[in-house]
């Protein structure tokens, strides 16, 4: 996980509070942080990042990962209220300052939990264009006598259960499908 935070201080506390749950790489810098990013490619998960930096914003190295082949879920963590400039922002969370490490494992657990539904998602879209399809080509006894369609049938129910499982702990304003 990426934090960057300018402000040595609060930089430093949200390292300290977060560490002994996350590998968590530290930066003050937009020129550091595109180096983790660089440095980490799919090894990154989460990014938190401040908007307002002294040199580049936390803005720009937002529109960088999202540049980058990688799969990491964003947020902003920043004193910067919410305003229209957001629409078009491509971030997973957005956190107005003053935040704890608490409040920020609760923001990265939900990160985590929304990467963990888009892969069960794509899983199941796969397995239903599957199911789509051999129930279009083959007849019916042919379907009901095969175990393969049968074990993939469970396979549906199942990611279909454990989708519905993180709809319930999330609200559904916050699930991209």
């Amino acid at each position: 996980m990426l934090v960057l935070e300018d402000e040595t201080e609060l930089l430093e506390a949200y390292v300290n509070g977060l560490e002994d749950e996350y590998d968590v790489y530290a930066a003050e810098t937009a020129a550091t942080a595109t180096d983790h990013v660089d440095g980490l490619g799919d090894d990154l998960d989460v990014a938190l990042l401040d908007r307002r930096l002294p040199e580049r914003s936390g803005d720009d190295v937002l529109r960088y990962i999202q540049s980058a082949p990688i799969d990491c879920r964003t947020a902003m963590v920043t004193a910067v209220d919410p305003s229209l400039d957001i629409i078009d922002m491509g971030f997973d969370d957005y956190v107005v300052k003053p935040v704890t490490p608490s409040d920020l494992r609760a923001v990265i657990d939900r990160l985590l939990t929304l990467e963990a539904y888009d892969e069960i998602y794509q899983t199941l879209s796969e397995k239903r264009v599957k199911r789509s399809v051999l129930s279009a080509e083959l007849s019916r006894t042919e379907l009901e006598r095969s175990e393969e369609f049968a074990a993939l049938q469970s396979e549906i129910a199942d990611l279909e259960a454990q989708l519905e499982s993180i709809e319930s702990e999330i609200d559904d304003e916050a699930l991209p499908h």
